[in-house]
């Protein structure tokens, strides 16, 4: 094992959530010396630390291969048991290169019975401690050897880092002991155990370090027949209670929230439509100069890095957002990998915005973006450009906790809850959820590591529907939702995503401030999540669980019935007879709607009759281009008889729902049942609405759609109408409401041209929406940086010999590359049948691959590729962008096939019967990008080197090809056999 001597704090730091409150900060970088310093009673005696390795994390199916456990006693280790065990199976090849437990390792050692029975000798009665102490707790008593093991106090290290340190970015044992400067493990049992036994004072601290309410709190969720690990929570409160001299308050969620946020005073900025509107008033502009200026090594922007050179691309950049702002027009920027873009339009953006005293949005894609904008490079700018600059964060409903919800949970106290076939706690969830209140101001939960099987989301969080805004005790400052709006409304530059910016629209206003000026970045995906936000749809799942809601004869299910059970009504007799008379005629609209609904569903899969591609068969889920013939027949209008016939009774459920809120406007107690019955109010209408263009008007702007599940097992099944043309719709809506909308991106055009782009998202079709351009070529120099591969002896994708062909260039080119390959697929069954055969060719050679396989993390396998140099992936769409693994972690991207959207895609099917050219005007510029963004995966960095690989003929015998190729940020291209491409590779090593 190792020790990192970086300086703690600097080391932390690079562990803590990004947005984490400075005191918070402080709070974890106390804990080494707390622990060396504290006394941690019966947690500091008769402890032992355990840790197993197995043959997989199957209980049926594995066994054990490794034991290690250490007795500790005030903080040091006093005595060891380490052994490994005979699993009387082979271990797996993948579990043996990360625990390094070998065959010949086990093959002597003692079975798990003998082992187990040596094991329960040595922990005794002591307290035992594992990180995810579930997993070894089940495998240590899964032998009869191994029951006396059960009757110990199990304490799940894990459980303990997640509620008392919720700010950390991980909490993986591994990740753990970095953060704080403990012994690294390496995967083996013995070695996790004594990094866990250097941590265990650290979290022991931590728990001492939490509030004593909240302390409190805790150690009443549950008791150690349900949650062992409370009895570390009971054992810290009863001891701060004894040693304060202050009488303990009761848990409050409110007093909490006061003092994380306290009373901020947020008021919202000048709307920049004020200023245009004001005759003596114009916007104020950073001069030409200025923004040239800012981009010198001595400038405002030459000041955040060490070794900073001006590239003019950037200065370009920067100056045209400059003058999009001014000219309030729109802009189109292509700027290649290294111009450094997010700063060339954050400088004027930020200038013009603080200037002003107005907003400025920017909107991300990825999370990983505007995370990066929002925790450092606008608080780098923001201290070159002074303190007054301002800046926030704004994401959906569904990304915060509702305290109210919260609260609601905390009152009624966690329970247990079905998690497959067994019954978990939601104590530590819960727990953990409340420390992560505590220690947040406004940060979203979307890295909060919780078991969100026993504390759904949906549990935590509400919707623009279900919010009871004014009328919820949280509302304002404290709220995570509400609190984040007016932190944005008072901010210069608000940071958001795609989906919200789109949604916006779709909503008519009201989730995002009234910004005038947006950058769009990542702007290649912009259309399709404007698609995505305009487009209508029936979804079986949430018609069903609506109709649950109005329908069930349960009540914790039924709203009405529950509006039954909780209103309590004035005494007067005939408000309660009126009351009642409402609820029961709300009952028996919800019934029929309930009838109505499960008719509609029922009827979806017949669609399948349509579904004539012999190829789908295998595929679980199909989307289906409902036809104006399909629309036509029999099935298709008995479908949607079936959906006006639901929406009727929808609107039923309308009026009955108005007269039920209008009667409990002023009933005291309940504002939370009202807004419910108000929420289902809407998404009736919605239903209604969604009915009447799907199933009776089908206006020729939308494509009509099925998306249809084989499995039965949880209703997937939908009608969707999606926008033929985004462009049409955003000018009436985006541009129509902006001044200016720049859009960004390394990948906007094709062959040179943003004709594509510039059509798909409505560009130069109204007065509002005209659009200039600029194309920056990237700083780097790709020629001679990356060298592009076209394999001119490859069958083409269709030949029945293509894919034998492709499995042999994979593993020559692997074997000549020495591993750290990407293979970027778009069809998971070739995928996976490359994958059978080129692993266990490659085993030999001592050259992992991997493979992106159903339910596998995509995050556990990008973290895996960047740890191991020669790793190598096969992978899908999720790893065609955003994807960065500069230097060597990344030599070759392999692309075998061009990624052409399925000819079954309904868009694609609509587009093509209304236009005889719509493959080449929005299939193929769509495939360009795509290849555009793969191809940029290679080069991250102006050190990087690597080479693209591109397997798919067609590139040579179809005209088309040159278009992909002169699109490509290298122009280094060489056509050469297979054979010959391999010999290139291994020369070039």
């Amino acid at each position: 094992m190792s020790r990192d001597t970086t300086p703690l704090e600097r080391q932390l730091k690079n562990f803590i959530s990004d947005g984490t409150p400075p005191e918070i900060i402080a709070r974890y970088e106390s804990l080494p010396e707390r622990a060396q310093k504290s006394d941690f009673g019966r947690f500091d005696n008769n402890v032992v630390v355990l840790d197993t390795e197995t043959t997989g994390f199957s209980l049926a199916h594995d066994e054990l291969t490794q034991i290690a456990a250490a007795r500790v006693e005030n903080g040091e280790i006093v005595d060891w048991f380490v052994t490994f065990v005979n699993p009387g199976k082979p271990i797996p090849e993948d579990v043996a290169h990360l625990t390094d437990i070998h065959d010949e390792d086990v093959a002597d050692a003692p079975s798990a019975s003998e082992a187990l029975a040596d094991l329960a000798a040595f922990v005794g009665d002591a307290v035992v401690v594992a990180h995810n102490a579930e997993f070894d707790r089940n495998f240590t008593t899964k032998h009869p050897t191994g029951y006396p093991l059960l009757e110990n106090t199990w304490v799940d290290s894990l459980d303990l880092s997640r509620i008392a340190l919720p700010r950390m970015k991980s909490h993986r044992l591994i990740d753990l002991v970095k953060a704080f400067g403990a012994p690294r493990s390496t995967h083996r049992a013995d070695e996790d155990v004594a990094a866990t036994c250097a941590l265990l004072r650290i979290l022991l601290a931590a728990v001492e370090a939490m509030p004593t309410m909240l302390l409190r709190e805790i150690a009443s969720m549950a008791e150690p027949n349900d949650w062992p690990t409370v009895v570390v929570f009971k054992y810290f409160a009863e001891r701060a209670v004894e040693t304060s001299e202050e009488k303990p308050l009761p848990f409050s969620l409110r007093t909490l929230r006061r003092e994380r946020v306290g009373k901020t005073d947020l008021r919202p900025l000048v709307d920049a439509d004020e200023i245009a509107a004001d005759p003596g008033r114009s916007l104020l502009l950073p001069t030409a100069d200025a923004v040239a200026q800012a981009f010198t090594a001595e400038g405002v922007v030459g000041s955040l890095y060490e070794e900073y050179e001006q590239r003019g691309e950037q200065v370009a950049m920067a100056e045209a957002v400059r003058n999009a702002f001014a000219r309030s027009r729109n802009l189109m920027v292509e700027a290649g990998t290294g111009v450094g873009k997010s700063m060339a339009y954050l400088l004027p953006a930020a200038i013009i915005a603080r200037d002003n005293g107005i907003n400025v949005g920017v909107a991300t894609k990825t999370n990983a973006l505007l995370d990066q904008l929002v925790y450092h490079e606008l608080p780098a700018l923001s201290e070159e450009l002074g303190a007054d600059l301002t800046y926030a964060a704004l994401k959906g409903f569904s990304h915060y906790p509702c305290l109210h919800k919260v609260e609601r949970l905390v009152v009624e106290g966690p329970g247990m809850r079905t998690v497959g076939k067994e019954q978990k706690p939601q104590a530590p969830a819960l727990a953990a959820l409340l420390s992560f209140v505590e220690q947040t101001a406004y940060d979203d939960i979307d890295g909060l590591k919780i078991d969100y099987r026993t504390l759904p989301r949906w549990m935590i969080t509400t919707t623009s529907h279900d919010c009871l805004r004014r009328k919820c005790p949280f509302f304002g400052t404290s709220c995570f939702v509400h609190g984040s709006r007016r932190k944005a409304e008072a901010a210069n530059i608000v940071v958001t995503n795609h989906s919200l910016l789109f949604c916006d629209l779709a909503a008519d206003g009201g989730l995002l401030p009234p910004i005038r000026y947006w950058v769009v970045d990542e702007a290649h995906s912009a259309e399709s999540e404007a698609r995505r936000a305009f487009s209508l749809e029936l979804a079986e799942e949430d018609i069903l669980s609506l109709a649950r809601r109005v329908a069930s004869e349960e009540p914790r299910r039924n709203v009405f019935v529950r509006a039954e059970h909780t209103v309590v009504m004035p005494g007067n007799e005939s408000s309660t007879t009126l009351f009642y008379g409402l609820t029961g005629k709300a009952r028996r609209a919800g019934a029929e709607f309930g009838e109505a609904a499960q008719a509609f569903c029922k009827a979806l899969p017949d669609l399948f009759f349509y579904d004539t591609n012999k190829r789908s068969k295998g595929y679980e889920t199909v989307d289906l281009w409902l036809n104006d013939e399909i629309r036509h027949g029999s099935l298709f209008q008995n479908i949607a008889r079936l959906g006006r016939a639901m929406a009727e009774r929808a609107e039923k459920m309308v009026t009955v729902c108005q007269e039920l809120v209008g009667y409990l406007e002023d009933i005291e107690g309940a504002a939370v049942i009202q807004r419910e019955i108000a929420s289902i109010a809407m998404e009736m209408k919605e239903i209604i609405q969604n009915v009447e263009v799907i199933c009776t008007q089908c206006p020729e702007r939308y494509v009509y759609a099925a998306s249809l599940s084989r499995k039965t097992d949880r209703p997937q099944n939908k009608l969707e109408a999606l926008l033929v043309s985004v462009g049409e719709t955003l000018n009436e809506t985006l541009y129509a409401r902006t001044h200016s909308v720049v859009y960004a991106s390394a990948t906007l055009t094709v062959d040179g041209s943003f004709n594509s782009f510039s059509q798909a998202m409505g560009l130069n079709e109204s007065e509002f929406s005209v659009a200039d351009e600029l194309l920056l070529a990237s700083s780097y120099d790709f020629d001679n940086q990356m060298v592009v591969y076209v394999v001119n002896d490859m069958p083409e994708p269709n030949d029945p010999s293509y894919l034998g062909a492709l499995q042999r260039l994979l593993i020559d080119a692997h074997r000549a590359q020495n591993g750290s390959m990407l293979t970027l697929f778009t069809n998971r069954r070739e995928m996976e049948k490359c994958f059978e055969e080129v692993q266990p060719a490659l085993k030999g050679d001592d050259l992992r691959v991997v493979c992106q396989k159903w339910g596998v993390s995509v995050k556990g396998l990008r973290d895996d590729f960047l740890a191991d140099e020669h790793l190598s992936l096969f992978a899908l769409k999720s790893f065609w962008e955003g994807f960065d693994a500069p230097g060597a972690t990344l030599k070759g991207v392999v692309i075998p096939k061009l990624p052409f959207s399925k000819p079954t895609d309904p868009l694609s099917c609509e587009r093509a019967a209304r236009d005889d050219a719509a493959w080449r005007r929005y299939v193929l510029p769509a495939a360009v990008l795509e290849t555009k963004q793969a191809a940029g995966r290679l080069i991250r960095k102006a050190d990087d080197r690597g080479i693209l690989i591109l397997a798919d003929k067609r590139l040579i015998t179809k005209g088309y090809g040159k278009t992909f190729l002169r699109s490509l940020p290298s122009q280094n291209i060489r056509f050469l056999s297979a054979a010959q491409i391999v010999d290139e590779i291994a020369a070039r090593r």
